[in-house]
C-alpha cells in the first residue's frame, strides 16, 4: 500500500449512503477536516425507493432525492467527497490508512447487501426474470404475473409498486404474519390483486431466457407445487458488508458497537446497516453518523 501523509485528514468515512452522509456532514460542522470515500453507488439501497414514508422531512420524496440533497449539504459543510472504492483499510500506529488518505478516525458505512435466496437457478436468472429491484425493473413485467419473496417494509412496498404495473402479485412469506408496517400491510389487504402464501417458501426458480415458474412449499404440509410468473423479487434481509475490517461482528455479521457507534478497534466506528443493531430506518441511520461524528468531535475537544 503506499506510504500515505501523516494524518491528511482527522475523519475518514467509507460510504456514502445515509448514515455515511450524516457522519460526514456532522464531522464537517464540527470542524473536523473530513474525507467521504464511496464506491461510486452513491447512496446505496436507498436509491432504488421511489417513494419515502415514516421519516418526515422526505415523506413521498424519492430515495435518490434525499441522498442528492445529504451530498449536497456534507459538500457545503466541507467534505472532501472523493469517489473511488475502498478495497484496503490498514491501522499503523496512530493511524487508518487507504489509497493515499490516513486518519485517526474511521467511521464505517459500508452498508449492507440484499440477501439472495440461495435457491437453484437464482443466479443464472439473475436480471432475467430475478431482480431486487421493482421500481427499476417492474414496468418490463406490465400486466403479467409476479412474485415478490419477504414479509418486511421493502418487500411490501416493492409489492404495492408492482400491484400498479402488473396483472397479479403473489407475496411469498416463511411466517403466519408479516414484519411490515401496519399501513403497508393494510394497503396490501386492500387491493384485489396481490395475493398471499403464508409459510411457504422457495425451492427453486425455473425458466430458459427468463422466469417461467417459481417452485414452492408449503412449510407445514411438506407439499410443493409451481407458481407461474414471469418475475421474482426476493427481498428477505440484508447482509451487512463488513469485509474491510476485523473488528468484532455479532451472529448477524453486522460490527459490534457500543453507545458511541465506536467497534473494539481505537478509532473506528460503524454506523447504518452495517452494524449490529441497526433499526433500519432513515432516522436510525441519520442517528448513527450525527452519534459517531460527534463521539469523535468530543474525544478531539478533551485532548
Amino acid at each position: 500500500m503506499p506510504r500515505a501523509p501523516r494524518a491528511s485528514h482527522q475523519v475518514i468515512v467509507i460510504g456514502a449512503g445515509i448514515a455515511g452522509l450524516a457522519a460526514a456532514a456532522e464531522a464537517a460542522r464540527c470542524s473536523l477536516k473530513t474525507a467521504l470515500f464511496d464506491d461510486g453507488l452513491l447512496g446505496g439501497l436507498i436509491t432504488n425507493v421511489g417513494s419515502i414514508h415514516g421519516h418526515p422531512d422526505t415523506e413521498g420524496g424519492t430515495g435518490a432525492d434525499l441522498v442528492n440533497g445529504m451530498l449536497g449539504a456534507a459538500l457545503e459543510a466541507g467534505v472532501d467527497y472523493q469517489p473511488g472504492a475502498v478495497t484496503a483499510l490498514d491501522r499503523q500506529g496512530d493511524y487508518w490508512r487507504l489509497t493515499e488518505s490516513s486518519a485517526p478516525n474511521v467511521i464505517l458505512a459500508t452498508g449492507a447487501e440484499l440477501r439472495t435466496l440461495g435457491v437453484p437457478g437464482e443466479a443464472e436468472l439473475t436480471g432475467r426474470g430475478v431482480s431486487q429491484c421493482a421500481f427499476c425493473d417492474g414496468g418490463l413485467y406490465k400486466g403479467r404475473d409476479v412474485a415478490v419473496v419477504g414479509g418486511g417494509d421493502a418487500a411490501f412496498q416493492e409489492a404495492l409498486h408492482l400491484a400498479t404495473l402488473c396483472a397479479n402479485v403473489t407475496m411469498i412469506l416463511r411466517g403466519l404474519k408479516p414484519r411490515a408496517r401496519p399501513a403497508f400491510v393494510r394497503q396490501a389487504a386492500d387491493l384485489g390483486n396481490l395475493h398471499f402464501r403464508w409459510q411457504t417458501e422457495v425451492r427453486r426458480i425455473t425458466g430458459g431466457d427468463g422466469v417461467d415458474a417459481v417452485q414452492l412449499q408449503e412449510l407445514n404440509s411438506g407439499e410443493t407445487e409451481s407458481l407461474t410468473v414471469a418475475a421474482i423479487f426476493p427481498f428477505i434481509g440484508l447482509v451487512p458488508r463488513t469485509d474491510l475490517v476485523t473488528a468484532g461482528c455479532h451472529d448477524g455479521g453486522g460490527l459490534t458497537v457500543d453507545q458511541n457507534m465506536h467497534t473494539d478497534q481505537p478509532g473506528l466506528y460503524a454506523v447504518g446497516a452495517v452494524r449490529s443493531g441497526h433499526g433500519g430506518q432513515i432516522a436510525h441511520a441519520i442517528a448513527d453518523g450525527k452519534t459517531a461524528a460527534l463521539a469523535i468531535w468530543m474525544a478531539q475537544s478533551t485532548r
